[in-house]
């Protein structure tokens, strides 16, 4: 029987084996060979120039999106965090 963690189903090998859950090896060699091309483009990429900050973009780049700090940002030059406004905010309030 499966595990439910998180909301999620966990399979033992066995049992997604008994439920055609199992990959092909051709679909295995497909996935390796995307991975690899992925590792050898950002291998390719170099280091991103400074005061960028790269990411995924959409929703995987700013993981305050969506909470009450949505907007706040650190000065590169001080570390003082700044609301939303450009407002600096007590260091207590930033690290709550």
């Amino acid at each position: 029987m499966p595990d439910k963690i998180g909301g999620k189903l966990f399979y033992t090998d066995e049992e997604a084996e008994k439920l055609g859950m199992v990959y092909t090896a051709e679909e295995r060699a497909r996935n390796q060979a995307m991975f690899d091309q992925f590792d050898q483009a950002r291998a390719a990429a170099g280091i991103a120039p400074e005061g960028t900050s790269p990411g995924f973009g959409g929703r995987f780049s700013d993981d305050l999106s969506g909470t009450e700090f949505e907007g706040w940002t650190r000065d590169p030059k001080t570390g003082q965090w700044l609301d939303k406004d450009g407002q600096p905010v007590d260091e207590g309030a930033a690290e709550a």
